[in-house]
């Protein structure tokens, strides 16, 4: 009984301790699409696994082609894939903006420890793959 004791104990101190010591890494930027601020989308990062990152990804809302990730989402250092897109069907952007419809497009972005502004243009036109 004591050893189980003890082992929660342990296991609860250590929760509390990574608990309190994983702060939040402030995440913002600027989108654009063929140079031109992005008006309305979302851009969603999630951690490569195959690189080693862990923990859970975030989405945030581009609104005049400026994002930053809420301040109760937290990411940890690494490699994201990133995927930006126009406004979801029903999220209240502006029926003007539906105009600004394309295709998510993806990247990948390494975030360092102290977080970062990131920027991303994305292409007016994607370039097919080769045929073999």
């Amino acid at each position: 009984m004591i050893g189980f004791r003890n082992t929660f104990v342990v296991c609860g101190l250590a929760a509390m301790l990574t608990g309190c010591a994983s702060k939040p890494i402030p995440v913002s930027g600027t989108v654009t699409r063929g140079g031109q601020p992005l008006p309305a989308g979302y851009v969603t990062f999630e951690p490569d696994s195959a690189a080693g990152t862990t923990g859970p990804g975030a989405t945030g809302v581009v609104d005049a082609g400026a994002f930053a990730l809420p301040p109760d989402h937290t990411l940890t250092p690494g490699k994201y894939l990133v995927r930006i897109g126009p406004p979801l069907l029903g999220s209240g952007a502006d029926k003007k903006l539906v105009a600004t419809s394309f295709k998510p497009w993806e990247t990948t972005v390494e975030i360092p420890a102290g977080g970062g502004v990131l920027t991303f243009d994305v292409p007016t036109t994607t370039t097919p793959a080769p045929t073999p």
